[in-house]
């Protein structure tokens, strides 16, 4: 028999007087009795002493006066001693209902204590006698006796002394007198006598000592307390607290004064004046200062206050009387019941508990570890939880229990689990619960008898995994795998000792069928479609089993690409459910190289149904074909067995993080594509960056040197770093001065092609020195495309890149209901999902006006023309962009304009693309002049301003032109710019002056900054250096190999 057995270690109560009133602490109070002694005052702290007095100033050639000492501050007062606790004993009778306490209070005298048993209640006189009655059926609380000593009150602190006084400044020595004056012609002056010393300053006084703190408190004693009753239930409903108080703290001492600061010394007298004659007498000295007096001395701290003396404990006696008064037991606590152990067993006995089961608890082991024999009527329970329903009459009553005697109940508990209210998706149901025992008297709960065990609340067959595809192709099968385990000690499923039935019932879309079963799957197709694989076979205990369906998508799914269909499992265990698991599989074209379009679309597994529908709204108003490829079915936008190269013009490359980004790339198939024709075109949507398409511009797997006469060269220039002391550079600023080096070989070709710095940032410690370190060699590269490209590869920075992130200036109809089981999709094709444009404004701001604008850009100048002359349907929108409206002709201006300016920043002084974009006006000039149009006339025509965006340009490159006698660059670019427009002009016989009313409105006219698009082959570039390791790293990242086009290997892990 299978079952879970718990057993713990039984808790060890002690009896004496602080564990017993500690655990009297835990319990809920309903009232409390006390008959404590009150605490103690705190001592009233010291007064301080009285400071001494100043000295008095010496007079003229004395010492100045001491100063006086300080006084002494006077002692704290000591704490008042805790009274001690009262001693009663309480006779408890009656109920729970009604219970009656009659507390009598005794003096104790000294021959009436007995050591080892508290007191002897013979010899004690009683004192009063007092009734309580309390009622406390509805109430788990007890009443609490207080019989606790009082605190010491603390100690005073100490007065501080009081500080000394200061000395006394000394006199004026006395002057000295003149000198004897010479009355006759040979008598000789006297000399005047020296001035006196001063005085000497008066030394400062001592401080005061500081007062003694005073002494703390004692502490009062804890009460003797007996409890009686005839019946020992009673006791559970009263606790006792009969601990010493605690003895008060001595405080310190008073901080003795501060010293008297001694007085200065006295100035000396001024010296005698010489007496008159020939020659006069000399004067004489001054006397000196008097010495300084000393300082007095600090006064000593005050002695600390003592503790307060402790004091005993009280006692605690639960006695058990007869009748007629006759102590028939006592205890120095009650009796405790504890729960040792029990075992739990389910129901079915195969170690699982269900939901909505039963589970038995048997054994149940239990003791007395208390101080008295336990009473019976005990009750032994295992209450409900949140998650187990028992009934509260399933309890047993408990028989009477000598002290660590050991019992094992005989009843069977039952407990029921709920059933579970709701099923997680797409994982097991496993729900932790508790179940604990519990052991009550009088409602009143044994602490130790609190014992819990965690069980799993789970059903014994779970799914372990399901293998199906994330995505299927129309016309294409798959295999779905749904592996499961039974985890309990049972068999399962078609056996005779079976433990139930088991049955998986499995939902498609009804674009989705499930295909008739074969020798090899023994499943049904129910009427509904659904399939239902019924387990006819043994499950043996702990292990696992995989069953297969196969289905297929419909033909009818190629008017439902990137829409997600739902598939749903059902788990059902004797005909419930107990799992469910439920996700889509997205309908993803293969793709067919044996067809041209104009567009591939480089989808992932983000680009949905409504994805999909506004990029074929897109690709409609320019007339273009289109196919995709999906990175989550190749798993690259490459694949050793289908070859997209030559099957298209442009590439719309949607970018994003993991799953679909540059690395998926192979590097020669991006540059043959580039190569293959004019027409060949990259746009990438999404939050790539133009330095990460280096990888194709530079092709890192075939990286050629500019020349081989220069690679010796090149190799043999090692990167230098000059600075001050030993410091070593930055990342940046390595980058920084790399790209430095590269801006000739750019200058020499017109910026036709880029030029990248790679540099090995690997110092060298041996040239290392002061000043300069020296790194490894660095080399120039030369980019495989050049600036023919143009607009041709593009880039629309992003960080969603959903064209259904933000406006559209379209409305998708309502999507097909994906959980529907039956519909009728002969009549569902792609182009009633879509309406034509309902609105004429595209917001220039969203991903979907920003990616037609870099289509615009990649048709040029000529293509994007034709709109206008077709009357298409573009030709009539209004393209938004915050409080701006322009209409397309005025596109059609900023995006030469773009052109124009992005190869003015580069600094080409050839423009050649520029070159390109005027032989494409002359061509539509000539078309049009066919149909006897006259160019420039109409002031919003985009011929027109052109002319005056032109004008505008040119103008604001004046200053920045200086000076204009064509030396410069700069000048000779002004020129050129000067040349275009005059080609411009020449195309028509109406004179186009400058219109300055419409220059600030012209001057916004720039389709790549009002669309933000970046064009990494032709955008200036302030840096274009990397360093070695990052170039090994692209190395590496090309070596991603593409998934297998089987499908059967596609099949993700659910």
């Amino acid at each position: 028999m299978l079952s879970k057995t718990t057993e713990v270690t039984l808790l060890n109560f002690r009896f004496d007087v602080d564990s017993v009133s500690q655990r009297a602490l835990t319990k809920p109070v309903y009232q409390t009795i006390s008959l404590s002694g009150k605490s103690g005052s705190d001592g009233h702290p010291g007064a301080g002493g009285y400071s001494g007095s100043d000295g008095s100033k010496g007079s003229r050639g004395c010492s100045g006066g001491n100063g006086g000492s300080g006084k002494k501050g006077s002692a704290g007062q000591s704490g008042q001693s805790g009274q001690d606790s009262e001693h009663a004993w309480i006779a408890l009778s009656g109920t729970v209902d009604n219970l009656n306490t009659q507390l009598t209070t005794f003096k104790i005298s000294q021959g009436s204590l007995e050591h080892s048993a508290g007191i002897n209640w013979t010899l004690a006189k009683p004192l009063t006698n007092v009734n309580h009655n309390f009622q406390l059926a509805k109430s788990s609380g007890i009443i609490l006796v207080k019989a606790v000593g009082g605190n010491g009150g603390r100690g005073g602190v100490g007065g501080n002394g009081g500080n000394g006084g200061n000395g006394a400044r000394g006199g004026r020595g006395f002057d000295g007198s003149d000198g004897r004056n010479a009355h006759h012609q040979n008598d000789t002056a006297g000399k005047g006598s020296d001035g006196a010393s001063g005085g000497k300053g008066g030394r400062g006084g001592d401080g005061g000592k500081g007062g003694s703190g005073g002494n703390g408190g004692s502490a009062g004693a804890g009460g003797h307390i007996q409890v009686r009753s005839v019946d020992p239930r009673l006791f559970m409903l009263i606790e006792l607290d009969c601990r010493a108080g605690i003895k008060g703290k001595g405080s310190h001492g008073g901080t003795g004064g501060s010293y008297g600061v001694g007085g200065v010394g006295g100035p000396g007298g001024t010296g005698g004046r010489g007496g008159s004659g020939w020659p006069p007498g000399d004067n004489g000295s001054n006397g000196s200062y008097g010495k300084d007096g000393k300082d007095g001395s600090r006064g000593n701290i005050g002695s600390h206050g003592q503790d307060g003396w402790a004091a005993r404990n009280g006692s605690i006696q639960y006695a058990v009387v007869a009748i007629d008064g006759s102590i028939i037991e006592v205890g120095f606590d009650k009796y405790h019941a504890s729960v040792i152990g029990y075992t739990i067993t389910d129901e079915n006995n195969d170690g699982i508990y269900e939901p909505n089961s039963d589970f038995f608890i048997t054994n149940v082991k239990w003791t007395n570890n208390g101080a008295m024999i336990m009473p019976d009527g005990a009750i032994l329970s295992f209450p409900s939880t949140g998650y187990i329903t028992n009934d509260a009459n399933d309890i047993s009553v408990l028989p009477g229990i000598c002290i660590n005697q050991v019992l094992i109940d005989p009843h069977r508990f039952k407990c029921h689990i709920n059933a579970a209210s709701v099923l997680p998706m797409n994982k097991p149901y496993i729900q932790p619960m508790k179940m604990t025992s519990q052991i009550n008297l009088l409602n009143r709960l044994f602490s130790g008898s609190e014992v819990s065990t965690s069980l799993s609340c789970q059903y014994p067959i779970h799914i372990t995994s399901i293998e199906i595809p994330t995505f299927l192709g129309p016309n294409e099968r798959a295999i779905v795998s749904v592996h499961f385990a039974n985890i309990s000690a049972r068999s399962y499923g078609a056996c005779s000792d079976s433990a139930g039935s088991i049955e998986f019932i499995f939902s498609v879309h009804s674009l989705l069928k499930i295909l008739p079963a074969n020798k090899e799957y023994f499943y049904e197709i129910m009427s509904d479609g659904r399939g239902r694989y019924k387990i006819n076979e043994n499950i043996p205990p702990r292990s696992t089993k995989c069953i297969r369906f196969e289905i297929a998508l419909g033909a009818n799914a190629a008017n439902q690409y990137y829409e997600h269909l739902f598939w749903n499992i059902n788990l059902l265990l004797r005909d419930v459910l107990i799992e469910n698991h439920r996700n889509n599989i997205r309908v993803v074209p293969t793709f067919r190289p044996n067809i041209h379009t104009d567009v591939l679309l480089v989808t992932n597994v983000h680009v949905g149904r409504s994805e999909f529908l506004a990029y074929q709204n897109l690709f409609r108003l320019f007339k273009y074909s289109s196919q995709t490829w999906d990175i989550e079915r190749y798993g690259a936008f490459h694949n050793p067995e289908l070859t997209w190269l030559n099957t298209t013009e442009l590439i719309i490359f949607i970018y994003s993080k993991p799953e679909s980004t540059f690395q998926t790339m192979k590097s020669h198939l991006f540059l043959q594509h580039m190569m293959s024709s004019e027409n060949a075109g990259f746009i990438c949507i999404g939050a790539g960056l133009p330095m990460e398409l280096d990888f194709g511009l530079f092709d890192y797997n075939n990286l050629q040197f500019i020349n081989i006469e220069q690679k010796t060269k090149l190799v043999a220039t090692n990167h230098l770093w000059h600075g001050f002391g030993f410091t070593r550079p930055t990342d940046s600023q390595l980058n920084v001065k790399a790209n430095k080096f590269r801006k000739n070989y750019e200058k020499q070709d017109d910026h036709k092609f880029l030029y990248q710095v790679v540099y090995d940032d690997t110092a060298n410690e041996d040239s290392a020195g002061c000043m300069t370190v020296s790194y490894g060699a660095k080399y120039v590269y030369k980019s495989a495309l050049d600036s023919q490209v143009d607009n041709r590869i593009s880039m629309v920075p992003c960080d969603n890149p959903l064209l259904t992130s933000s406006n559209l200036p379209f409305v998708l109809q309502t999507q097909m209901n994906t959980n529907q089981h039956e519909v009728s999709t002969n009549k569902i094709d792609n182009n009633s999902q879509v309406r034509s444009i309902i609105t004429n404004e595209i917001d220039l701001n969203s991903q979907f006006g920003r990616l037609l604008c870099a289509i615009l850009f990649y048709q040029g100048f000529e293509k994007s023309h034709m709109i206008i002359s077709e009357q298409s349907e573009l030709a009539f929108c209004i393209f938004t962009t915050g409080s701006n409206k322009l209409n397309f002709s005025q596109i059609l201006v900023s995006l030469a304009m773009s052109i124009i300016e992005r190869e003015y920043d580069r600094e080409s002084l050839q423009f050649e693309s520029s070159k390109q974009l005027v032989d494409q006006i002359t061509n539509i000039i000539g078309k049009e002049n066919n149909t006897d149009n006259e160019f420039g006339v109409d002031t919003n025509g985009w011929f027109y301003l052109l002319i005056q965006a032109l004008y505008g340009y040119i103008e604001s490159k004046f200053w920045s032109s200086f000076p204009w006698c064509g030396c410069t660059n700069k000048a000779k670019q002004r020129h050129k710019l000067q040349e275009i427009l005059n080609d411009l002009l020449s195309l028509t016989t109406n004179g186009i002056p400058k219109n300055k009313e419409i220059q600030r409105q012209v001057q916004i006219l720039r389709l790549q900054k009002l669309a933000n698009l970046n064009f990494p082959t032709t955008d200036k570039r302030e840096i274009c250096a990397r360093p070695m390791n990052e170039v090994r790293a692209w190395q590496l990242e090309q070596n991603i190999e593409a998934k297998p086009s089987e499908l059967s290997d596609e099949l993700g892990k659910f």
